[in-house]
Order: structure tokens, then C-alpha cells, then sequence
């Protein structure tokens, strides 16, 4: 009883997108979760580690992310990319998050 609760609690909040405002980093090394960073990082204090989200519209051709890191003051989503100059124009974003597991 208690997994199809769950299930449809999950289902229920991945159906619905939260706008959240988004940065981007690039420096590279061992995140919160002890893994390295990698394509598809995105680092967030508000979901669990390991939570895999769907931002929209995509950043740098890709909309599955896994967070993995914590984030500093000023941003509520942070996503990884390994240019520097791509993070940098990259700037601040509206982006609507969709969570799909936890």
C-alpha cells in the first residue's frame, strides 16, 4: 500500500514543471555526492542528491540532469558544463524543472 502511494505521489509531482532560476558553473572536480563532475551535473540545495530532473528548454542540447552538487548563495539551480566561456554567457535563466525520481 505503501509503494502505490509513493508512485503516485512521484507521478503527481513530475507531471508538473517549477520554474526555477538557473545558473551554470564549470569548474570541475569531486561533487557533494563524491562523484566527479560530468555532462548532465546540476548541483541544487532544495531536491536530494541523486535526483534526476528535466529542465526545459534544454541547456547545451540536453534536458536529463542527476544532482549531484550543492550550490552556493544566489541561485536555485545550478547546471554543469565544461566550458567556461559556454557557463559564462550561460548567465542567470528562467527554467522550468520537472522532477522525474528522487
Amino acid at each position: 500500500m505503501a509503494r502505490r502511494i509513493l508512485a503516485t505521489l512521484v507521478l503527481a509531482h513530475a507531471a508538473s514543471s517549477i520554474p526555477v532560476q538557473a545558473t551554470a558553473y564549470c569548474q570541475a572536480g569531486v561533487t557533494a555526492s563524491g562523484q566527479w563532475t560530468r555532462p548532465g551535473t546540476a548541483a541544487a540545495n532544495w531536491l536530494r542528491l541523486g535526483t534526476r530532473i528535466r529542465v526545459w528548454p534544454p541547456a547545451w542540447g540536453r534536458t536529463l540532469f542527476v544532482v549531484l552538487d550543492r550550490i552556493g548563495y544566489g541561485s536555485q539551480l545550478d547546471l554543469w558544463t565544461s566550458s567556461c566561456t559556454a557557463a559564462w554567457a550561460y548567465g542567470r535563466r528562467l527554467e522550468h524543472v520537472t522532477i522525474l525520481a528522487r
